[in-house]
């Protein structure tokens, strides 16, 4: 007989977006009594620049930077928190984290795996086409390589804006 999976710990993967905010309802419903969702944002940091080369992209920034850039996503995901109204007994912890710019999905995997997680949650954009070609899907990233269950909740059609 099969066993009914329970989730003591839910990761919800969130770029701070509208549309990511949809995961967490369904990782609040899906976590076991006394388990823990875990709302996590990364902050992609620019790779230090060759001095011996011209830059014209971002700069990692000054320490005071980085740190109010931090700052500044812990206060969004507090927010997102008093939006939401999460229920009375659910934890519900959050996390930033940070990586450089070509390591976002295999961070996001490293910090599930850190958070002992049972399940993932993650919005998709729902891009499709060129567009999904050249900004590629970090929802796929994580559903092609994490060795935990993953649900994507998909925003619907009517509701997406261009990106």
């Amino acid at each position: 007989m099969t066993r009914i999976p329970s989730y003591a710990s839910v990761v919800v993967l969130t770029d701070l977006s509208e549309r990511a905010a949809r995961a967490l309802p369904h990782a609040c419903a899906l976590v076991a009594t006394g388990g823990t969702v875990h709302l996590v944002h990364v902050l992609e940091v620019p790779d230090v620049p060759n001095p011996g080369y011209a830059h014209y992209g971002p700069t990692p920034g000054t320490p005071a930077e980085k740190s109010r850039r931090r700052r500044e996503a812990e206060s969004e995901l507090a927010q997102a928190l008093r939006v939401f109204g999460a229920p009375e007994g659910l934890k519900i912890a959050t996390h930033v984290y940070e990586c450089g710019p070509t390591e976002l999905v295999e961070r996001l995997l490293e910090v599930a795996r850190e958070l002992r997680a049972d399940l993932i949650c993650i919005a998709s954009h729902g891009r499709r086409g060129l567009a999904r070609v050249l900004l590629g899907s970090v929802a796929e990233g994580v559903l092609r390589r994490c060795d935990v269950p993953t649900l994507v909740v998909r925003v619907p059609e009517s509701e997406r804006q261009a990106d």
